[in-house]
């Protein structure tokens, strides 16, 4: 069941006055001046390829009808980390904008998540046995929005052209790796992508990838290969992307672009033709930001929006309006925190003198575990998640994904339970003992919001006061997450503590994002292969082994002797692994089902409409 109901509780004290004042506040607020825009790439090349192959018809799939007119969703989170009309300008958390309207070549069901990767845009694909050659077949017939003609491997292209235009989506390093040229038409002009005919398309790697198909070119990393129309490109160049200019950046999904306010909303309609994959119920959608939690409450009681992304603490007073909770099918999210400036690979910007935490050998050990042991998960899940949620044992791991090691859940308790005086006790041991266990040294705990956890800021409030609790002095700095993402990825010079969602994905993606150095750029003296920079020359190798490695019992060796390292050294503190949550009207909403991404929030064209 997608919907929860949830059984009343005695009514926690709103008052009306208070909510519909936020939201009043809300509503007057002005304009954010638009994010700094960088130009695109030039459109691809034309390039001559034969005739497209006789291929016998898919199956028609029956279609709902089309919805009416006055089906409306409304969803309202968190502000974006990036807010932009370029979609190379934005991580996978800033492009939720683009997933109502722009498809990917594979994909995943809220139902099996990352277990199970489906096609999309790409009806089939073919893998060497070694990796290291791969041939895409997309989808016949698919139609662009706006009139902009059929989906063709030309829009592959020009998506991956652009996407790997700028290293903020996360795309140009690891997709360069493994492609071995800048673009997706630099690697055409060089031979190594074979272009069969308007439909198939063949990539001879620079080096193996195992996770072509089912990360890179997957919804479950949004910006790399979510694709939009060569044609308008051509047409109308960056001005494509702005609803102002035009109609909106043209793609194949089952909502086209109708208007968009930077910082405010974005609204869509259903296509008006059958869609070749779904007819959503709800005509119209709108995504609206809201950084308040009582103004997104708001406006879901007052009825302005009938989904909403609220802590789980505000979760009783929508309750007892005649509100429902949707849930995730399956564990989505993860709550974990991260002690950053663990440089001991690339040693950039590493200061272990300064932040214990970041120590080499023993003293780091001992005062990450000490950073552990003063953390009351329990009190965390039960207060702030009202008790929705199930422990995480080692950050990226879980039980249902690979590598797995049971006895990470079975000694948790043991290595990793909530004990402040035998913190304290492994503070002094380190060589910290402070004056009289107080001033012991000073931290920064970071707070930010992102959308599918918007419980970060009281966690890193929390966590903050059990630091302080151990002698440690700390200061709580409020910032925006793309603040965070500069420092700790695109500087590499992050030193302050950060509670950050985990999105449950495939080993090899997530080691990548937390767990990997890589190549040192020679223009900037600084690593460019991972994202947060947990480092470890063990991890590395391992990574890299993974992208190679298909035999799945090797897989789980070398991910677990990973994973066992992780753990034993406390490299990050886990807190806990959660269905995502949203608050709905059940007048409106009948049934959303949603997860598995980062950001959450994908697959919005199968909401289905109460009747």
């Amino acid at each position: 069941m997608a919907a929860l109901r949830v059984t009343r509780l005695p009514r926690i004290v709103f008052t009306v006055l208070l909510l519909m004042t936020v939201a009043a506040i809300w509503a007057c607020g002005g304009p954010a001046e638009p994010a700094q825009q960088a130009a695109a790439p030039a459109a691809p090349a034309a390039t001559d390829a034969p005739a497209a192959a006789a291929t016998a018809a898919p199956e028609p799939t029956a279609m709902p009808a089309m919805a009416e007119e006055d089906t409306y969703l409304h969803l309202a989170v968190t502000p974006l980390p990036q807010d932009t009309y370029l979609p190379w300008l934005a991580t996978s958390s800033g492009h939720l904008p683009f997933r109502p309207m722009w498809e990917n070549l594979t994909t995943i069901s809220p139902d099996t998540g990352v277990s199970t990767i489906l096609p999309q845009l790409a009806r089939e694909w073919d893998v060497s046995p070694d990796a290291s050659e791969y041939t895409f077949y997309l989808q016949e017939g698919v139609q662009m929005h706006h009139g902009y003609g059929e989906f063709t491997v030309k829009d592959v292209i020009l998506t991956i052209d652009q996407q790997m235009s700028d290293p903020l989506a996360g795309c140009k390093a690891p997709l360069k790796r493994f492609m071995g040229s800048d673009s997706a038409s630099e690697m055409v002009a060089n031979g190594n992508m074979e272009i069969i005919d308007d439909y198939t398309f063949k990539m001879n790697l620079a080096q193996p990838q195992v996770d072509v198909a089912d990360w890179w070119f997957n919804i479950l990393v949004v910006p790399c290969v979510a694709v939009r129309s060569a044609a308008q490109f051509e047409a109308e160049g960056e001005a494509m992307f702005d609803p102002n200019e035009g109609t909106g950046p043209a793609g194949t999904g089952a909502y086209q672009l109708a208007r968009r306010e930077l910082k405010e909303f974005t609204e869509y309609e259903a296509v008006p033709y059958d869609h070749w994959r779904v007819n959503p119920e709800f005509k119209r959608l709108r995504i609206t930001t809201a950084p308040e939690d009582l103004t997104r409450l708001a406006m879901l009681l007052t009825g302005e929006a009938n989904m909403v992304d609220v802590p789980k603490v505000l979760h009783q007073q929508a309750i007892d309006e005649g509100m429902e909770i949707f849930e995730s099918p399956l564990p989505s999210v993860g709550l974990t925190i991260l002690p950053l400036g663990q440089y001991y690979v690339s040693e950039v910007n590493w200061n272990p003198d300064t932040e214990p935490w970041n120590a080499p050998g023993e003293t780091g050990v001992l005062v990450r575990e000490a950073l552990n042991r003063a953390i009351n998960r329990e009190q965390i899940i039960n207060e702030l998640f009202k008790g929705r949620g199930e422990p995480m044992y080692n950050t990226i791991f879980h039980d249902s994904l690979e590598g797995w090691n049971p006895r990470w859940a079975d000694e948790f308790e043991e290595n990793y339970g909530y004990d402040p005086e035998r913190a304290k006790q492994l503070l002094d041991e380190a060589g910290f003992p402070g004056d009289n266990g107080e001033n012991r040294f000073f931290m920064e705990v970071w707070q930010s919001s992102l959308p599918g956890l918007p419980e970060t800021i009281e966690v890193a409030q929390t966590v903050a006061q059990s630091f302080q609790d151990i002698g440690i002095e700390v200061r709580l700095e409020e910032r925006e997450f793309a603040r965070a993402l500069d420092a700790f990825r695109d500087r590499h010079d992050a030193h302050f503590i950060l509670p950050v969602r985990q999105t449950i994905r495939q080993i090899n993606a997530n080691m990548r994002i937390y767990y990997y150095t890589g190549d040192t750029n020679p223009d900037t003296g600084l690593p460019n292969g991972g994202v947060i920079y947990m480092e470890g020359q063990l991890y590395d190798d391992t990574y890299e082994q993974l992208l190679i490695e298909t035999d799945q019992a090797e897989r789980d060796r070398i991910i677990r002797a990973m994973g066992d390292d992780i753990y034993d050294t406390y490299r990050t503190i886990p807190i806990v692994n959660i269905r995502s949550t949203l608050v709905v009207n059940p007048e409106e909403v009948a049934e959303y089902k949603f997860g598995s991404l980062t950001g959450v929030f994908g697959h919005l064209e199968y909401a289905k409409a109460a009747r």
